[in-house]
């Protein structure tokens, strides 16, 4: 089964380290990496040893700042460049995941699903969190700061009070040529076809890119939306599972949100059936990872 993984991240990592090394193992396989501009990459290629032919350092690198669509653009660089591959399959990671089970495993559970796509939209087993405001607004350059003063807390509480007053030019103009918004999480699976499909349109479709231009966190809504408007039914849904992405993330235990993840968890890793977890420490030891897959 021809599989490609797209990886975004910013640092080097042991987390990042194992999972090029194990997938990239695999002829079947290729791996697409998009290093935030702001990183050296000589770092990674002197680090990590990716000397294989099916690992691919993306040459289209942006400046990614969070919640900002510089996320989402590097998601899309990754895709455009996945579909110069043949690939039956595709998953989207961060530097900070891992397998939670073996390549053979991963192909076995896309054959059992049908390879449907392992999208998840927010559900009953999480928290709900309305698309359309993240769409909507303008939203300032200080909603996109990792640690705030008191000053910018009252800023965002000004924001939302006079809200309507920065409702983007985008969404007056076009926001309505979309039957609605959805949410989920940002990592995910999707199958060829609907990976070219979902390419398709939003390559050719300049308003709907725009839309999210000033959003805020909108990777969690610009692809899932675009999938439901081309009316894609083939998503896997189980609530039996974490969630439908098969990702393992635990936003309950803490003390982080969500929680770095360590040897304790390695028995609900393996009875969570999910393809992918994280986070993991930097210095996560490989001796972790096959415990967990093993």
């Amino acid at each position: 089964m021809k599989k490609i993984f797209c990886i975004t991240c910013h640092k080097i990592s042991n987390a990042l380290s194992i999972t090029v090394e194990y997938l990239s193992s695999f002829s079947e396989n290729t791996i697409l990496i998009h290093v935030d501009k702001k990183s050296k990459i000589e770092g990674f290629y002197n680090l990590l040893h990716f000397n294989k032919d099916n690992v691919v350092f993306i040459p289209d690198r942006i400046d990614v700042t969070w919640g900002t669509y510089s996320q989402i653009q590097a998601s899309l660089n990754l895709f455009n460049k996945a579909l110069e591959y043949d690939f039956d399959y595709l998953f989207l990671l961060s530097g900070d995941d891992i397998p939670c089970i073996s390549n053979e495993q991963i192909n076995v559970q896309l054959n059992t699903i049908g390879f449907y796509n392992l999208i998840h939209y927010q559900d009953g087993r999480n928290s709900f969190v309305d698309p359309i405001s993240r769409v909507k607004y303008v939203y300032p350059d200080f909603f996109f700061l990792r640690n705030i003063g008191i000053k910018h807390r009252l800023y965002k509480r000004l924001f939302f009070l006079l809200k309507f007053l920065f409702v983007s030019k985008s969404f007056k103009r076009n926001g309505d040529k979309i039957d609605g918004y959805f949410k989920g999480t940002n990592w995910f699976g999707l199958n060829r076809e609907t990976t070219i499909a979902m390419m398709l349109f939003i390559n050719n479709n300049e308003w709907y890119r725009e839309l999210y231009y000033k959003s805020c966190c909108a990777d969690e809504v610009i692809f899932h939306t675009a999938i439901k408007h081309l009316g894609r039914e083939d998503i896997f849904h189980d609530e039996n599972y974490i969630n439908d992405a098969l990702r393992y993330i635990d936003w309950v235990s803490g003390p982080e949100y969500p929680k770095i993840l360590n040897e304790e968890d390695v028995d609900k890793i393996k009875k969570s059936n999910c393809i992918f977890a994280r986070k993991f420490p930097h210095d996560i030891a490989s001796e972790l990872f096959y415990k967990i897959i093993e």
